[in-house]
């Protein structure tokens, strides 16, 4: 019941300082994961009709069901429940357990789409009943995307064997070069899940690997047939996320390297990794200087793309800085995004969230990405908390085959 204990205190703590009426959550046949997720509802449990649940300002709960499924929140905290058995009756209730004068948090975002899951009738129902509405962005942030101390040493965890994986994978890279193999992004992809298997990692889906032109694509899919072989000289993306598979809400991690598959790079994909790793250090850089309560997702992203743009590669940006991580890769914490999805939400204790500037071009691209979470107000880069990997990190040079 950690999520829902968390949204109680969010809720209290935006009522008092903003006066929010509380949050409504709602769900139909469980098509809203994410809502599930929150509230920590058995997704097999049949649910053929929309339940409604309001977390109130004052800390008290109202649970609005249907006749025929009366039950499916008697797991949730809160005495007040209301029967219904028709639109209408559903409407009257949802009126009468709501304050007309005050707003009421949604799963609805126009900006950030992954904890934008409400349905729209449902918006349209609330607004029709005269409920000003706005968004849980705020609120999610605290309720599932700031991790707990226990969650953070599953976030290190997870981030230290993600570093070890990548170690024993430039090793299998660097064996097939010296000996002449042949090597694809197939055999380099399935390599990497058998030490998935091997640490007891899950993922939900396979890592990108990308040689050549193809790390161009910055989510590039490894086709089970006919992937590309490593040529001397190529530029190869590794792009790896996992989790604890037997820990229950174990906590993701998220990393990408790059190497080049010969014994040295080239000077102008040298320069071009430098910028990027240039870019990716000045938000641990930016964090360290100024306080988290002053900082928000969309003016790291900014600080992030004016380097790459003054050094000449803006046309070369495809995506955002990073994005939140949680129980989920892609989680409901901060993004850092100024230009796709802007995210102003500010950076809290315990905050946790990639960090993966990028610049694609026709014949390759890359990206170098860490995680780092905030921890006493201050930023710390994920994966040195646990075994330390023969590994530089972050990473600072390209690897190459030595």
């Amino acid at each position: 019941m950690e999520n829902i204990d968390s949204i109680l205190k969010a809720v209290q703590e935006e009522s008092k300082a903003n006066g929010l009426g509380g949050w409504i959550f709602t769900n139909f046949s469980h098509r809203d994961s994410l809502t599930d997720n929150l509230l920590s509802l058995d997704s097999g449990v049949v649910s053929t009709r929309r339940w409604v649940y309001i977390v109130n300002g004052d800390g008290s709960c109202t649970k609005i069901v249907h006749a025929i499924e009366k039950h499916n929140l008697d797991s949730l905290p809160g005495e007040a429940v209301s029967v219904y058995s028709s639109k209408e009756t559903l409407l009257e209730a949802i009126s009468a357990k709501t304050d007309k004068t005050k707003k009421y948090a949604l799963l609805c975002d126009e900006d950030i789409p992954v904890i934008s899951t409400v349905d729209g009738g449902f918006v349209s129902l609330l607004t029709g009943l005269g409920i000003s509405i706005c968004s849980a962005g705020p609120l999610i942030q605290r309720g599932k995307g700031i991790l707990s101390e226990e969650r953070i040493l599953s976030h290190e965890r997870s981030a230290s064997l993600l570093y070890l994986t990548v170690y024993e994978t430039w090793s299998y890279i660097s064996d097939s070069y010296r000996k002449n193999r042949t090597l694809t992004e197939r055999d380099v992809c399935d390599f990497i899940l058998s030490e998935f298997q091997r640490f007891n990692l899950i993922t939900d889906h396979p890592p990108i690997v990308a040689f050549g032109k193809n790390s161009g694509n910055p989510h590039y899919e490894v086709p089970e047939r006919g992937s590309a072989t490593a040529e001397k000289g190529d530029v190869i993306q590794l792009d790896i996320w996992a989790k604890d598979k037997d820990e229950p809400d174990s906590i993701y991690a998220d990393i990408s390297w790059v190497g080049v598959y010969d014994t040295s790079p080239t000077p102008e994909v040298e320069k071009l990794f430098a910028t990027v790793c240039k870019a990716r250090d000045l938000v641990k850089a930016t964090i360290e200087k100024d306080s988290i309560g002053n900082i928000t997702g969309a003016m790291l992203d900014s600080k992030v793309r004016e380097i790459i743009i003054n050094a000449g590669y803006g046309d070369a940006i495809k995506h955002r800085t990073g994005h939140g991580i949680d129980t989920n890769c892609h989680g409901s914490g901060v993004n850092l995004d100024s230009t796709e999805f802007p995210d102003k939400r500010k950076l809290l204790e315990y905050s946790c969230f990639s960090v993966e500037p990028g610049i694609y071009f026709d014949k390759y691209g890359f990206r170098t990405e860490i995680d780092i979470y905030i921890k006493d107000g201050k930023p710390v880069i994920s994966g040195s908390m646990f075994k330390k990997c023969p590994i530089v990190v972050p990473q600072t040079k390209l690897l190459t085959i030595s």
